[in-house]
């Protein structure tokens, strides 16, 4: 029988399961009202229009541009999988946004199922039923699922392919490393974040027990993600005359390395130093497209940043460690509830953080809180106060899973890694939205280290601890 087909099978026959996904759906569901009632919300997150705009392009014929209007110039800042999936969906339902909200809660709960079943197995039951009653509760992930963002998609086709990899280094087979580079090609498609997941992989495996077999298959890995990529690397040289992948490193390496370092070292507003950063490149320079600005912008961007190494360092530590403890996006939660009206100022995590680095942490949490009260209310903010306990409840009981288990499990160290790559790319930009592709983790772990038990150090533990080969 296929394994698609057993797979069905044992989920339908397993009635907690079942029950959690009956309950995210309807939880997802209600999240999703305001959705319903004002399509426009699906859009409270920026790049929303951008990825919209794209789509529609492409099924109208102008190419992949997010000009609203000719000549349509080409994009060098998106990746393709994601425009491309929302073209697909509106060309089977009509352009419908509510079509893609609906698919990505489905894909959402997906997720659910996978990491139930893959918790049950390795940890027991208890651990996976926590885990989907976090999964429920987290609201980052449902937030993300009814906006057309790539998150949903970007989620559905990693946290698969992290368990792959997993299955793949500790039974040695090579099929298991083929899906999982199918996939790790396909999320790098959506979201350019995991261009460079090999080399936490690569920690990885000599993290755990070394064998050059798993070397072979991290290779395998990596040239089927070199090879999803290529086709678009090689349309952008066709393009725009140069081989590159995507310029978004560029666009992020100004907007939230450099010049929030700048503006926090010189004391001065973000906006004057990104300017000032713009200026000295291209005061006796001109450019001819979109990539080539983006990506001459960026080598300046980085040198400026090789040049303040400690303070750089330190904006890398900070704006992941905001990343991890920061419960939602506020700007774009507030948007979502209450529309565009009486929008707060911009910039409000990165002038707080300036703040920060300032060594100023009560005018910090000044403009926070004047900014964001202001604009959320009373009812509203105190939603958000609730959860970001609820976040923290999390967050301590993912690192109880570390402080009772080690890194003895072999999953553990393989999450660990994982969540410190995707933290260590954010430095200033510090939205929550950063950390939704490994929010699924983040509930697992909860669930494990919610019901771990302190291990008692006698000869019977240690020889129960061994039994799991860590190869």
């Amino acid at each position: 029988m296929p394994r698609g087909v057993n797979l069905m099978r044992r989920v339908f026959s397993d009635k907690t399961l079942l029950i959690l996904l009956g309950a995210a759906l309807a939880a997802r569901l209600v999240f999703s009202i305001p959705v319903f009632t004002n399509i426009e919300r699906s859009f409270a997150c920026t790049d929303a229009v951008a990825y919209d705009r794209i789509a529609r392009n492409l099924l109208d014929g102008h190419g992949f541009s997010k000009s609203p209007e000719p000549p349509y110039k080409k994009d060098s800042v998106v990746t393709p999988a994601y425009p491309f999936f929302l073209a697909g969906i509106y060309t089977l339902f009509g352009r419908s946004r509510l079509a893609v909200v609906f698919i990505q809660i489905i894909m959402n709960l997906v997720v659910l199922a996978i990491l139930y079943r893959f918790l049950a197995k390795r940890f027991g039951s208890k651990p996976a039923l926590w885990m989907g009653v976090l999964f429920i509760a987290d609201l980052n992930m449902a937030l993300f699922s009814a906006q057309l963002t790539s998150e949903a998609l970007f989620t559905f086709l990693f946290i698969p392919a992290l368990l792959l990899i997993l299955a793949s280094f500790e039974s040695g087979r090579i099929r298991p490393a083929v899906a999982a580079g199918v996939l790790v090609g396909a999320a790098t498609l959506v979201r350019p974040i995991a261009l460079y997941f090999a080399l936490p992989l690569l920690l990885y495996l000599f993290f755990s027990r070394f064998r050059w077999r798993k070397l072979l298959q991290w290779g395998v890995i990596l040239l089927i993600q070199i090879a999803f990529i290529t086709p678009w690397i090689i349309r952008n040289r066709v393009v725009f005359g140069e081989t590159f992948y995507t310029t978004v490193s560029d666009v992020n390496f100004l907007l939230y390395h450099a010049a929030p370092l700048k503006a926090a070292l010189e004391r001065k507003p973000r906006g004057v130093a990104q300017q000032e950063l713009e200026d000295e490149v291209f005061q006796d320079k001109g450019w001819q497209n979109q990539a080539q600005y983006f990506r001459i912008l960026g080598r300046h961007a980085r040198r400026y940043l090789l040049k303040h190494p400690l303070p750089y360092v330190g904006s890398v530590v900070m704006g992941g460690v905001i990343v991890l403890v920061s419960p939602l996006p506020m700007s774009g939660t507030g948007i979502y509830f209450r529309g565009k009206e009486a929008l707060p100022e911009l910039e409000v995590a990165q002038s707080s953080m300036i703040e920060i680095l300032k060594g100023r942490a009560i005018p910090a949490l000044k403009i926070a809180l004047r900014e964001r009260l202001r604009y959320f209310g009373v009812p509203l903010f105190t939603l958000f106060i609730a959860y970001a306990l609820f976040h923290l409840f999390k967050l301590g009981c993912g690192l109880r899973a570390y402080i009772l288990r080690g890194l003895r499990d072999p999953a553990l160290l393989l999450f660990l890694l994982t969540g410190l790559y995707f933290m260590g790319l954010v430095c200033f930009g510090t939205s929550p939205r950063m950390r939704a592709p490994i929010e699924p983790l983040l509930v697992s772990l909860a669930g494990i280290g919610l019901t771990s038990k302190r291990i008692k150090k006698s000869k019977d533990s240690k020889e129960a601890m061994v039994g799991r080969d860590v190869s």
